[in-house]
């Protein structure tokens, strides 16, 4: 794990932020991992971008709902910006197109921000060698006991300048709450309150 001084030594121009995702939908987790990577990385902007076409699974809710609820999560939080960049791109999102697009607005290398279960099939994504070169890999912590971090050394080598957040393990997942919301359960504390009732209505039965 790297120090603060180790993380700013990564990063010497704008302090850019990705954190992207499917957002299916934005939960309570999303929110502190946003938190602590403004605080954990002293970024200037924290830019969040659903994806409009992923390569790996379907959304259920279309994008403009789900950057509809973003927009409300996140708005009147400081330095953090939802993007709709992937949607006015096209075609498939894949990641390092987004990250080669914020980094010639910002001029700059971004952090790009992962859960630590993507660790166990990064070298699946397009040009995975490339977001590691163009971009500095953020991993939070995602589920405790399962080893992601070996497969990640096997495939990737050297994982000395990855950057692995300090926080506590949020077990909440998008799935799980398009569950509970199906059957009817509670989305109390599983989504920010101000899109609640609406998730808990598209969700539902």
């Amino acid at each position: 794990m790297l120090s603060g001084s180790e993380i700013s030594s990564l990063n010497t121009g704008n302090r850019i932020g990705i954190f992207g995702g499917s957002f299916d939908p934005v939960h309570t987790g999303h929110v502190l991992v946003s938190v602590y990577t403004l605080e954990i990385l002293d970024l200037d902007r924290l830019i969040v971008v659903p994806v409009f076409n992923p390569p790996h699974k379907k959304t259920v809710a279309p994008f403009e709902k789900r950057f509809e609820w973003l927009k409300k999560v996140f708005e009147g939080m400081e330095k953090v910006e939802v993007s709709d960049y992937e949607k006015g791109r096209g075609g498939v999102s894949y990641s390092i197109f987004t990250i080669e697009y914020f980094s010639e607005i910002y001029k700059t290398k971004p952090f790009f921000i992962v859960g630590e279960d993507a660790l166990s099939y990064f070298e699946k994504w397009y040009r995975y060698r490339d977001i590691l070169e163009k971009s500095t890999l953020v991993v939070y912590p995602r589920y405790c006991g399962k080893p992601y971090h070996e497969h990640a050394r096997r495939v990737l080598g050297d994982l000395s300048e990855i950057v692995f957040l300090d926080m506590p393990i949020v077990q909440i997942s998008s799935t799980e709450i398009r569950e509970r919301a199906r059957i009817g359960k509670t989305l109390k504390g599983f989504v920010p309150e101000e899109i609640r009732e609406e998730v808990e209505v598209f969700y539902g039965a």
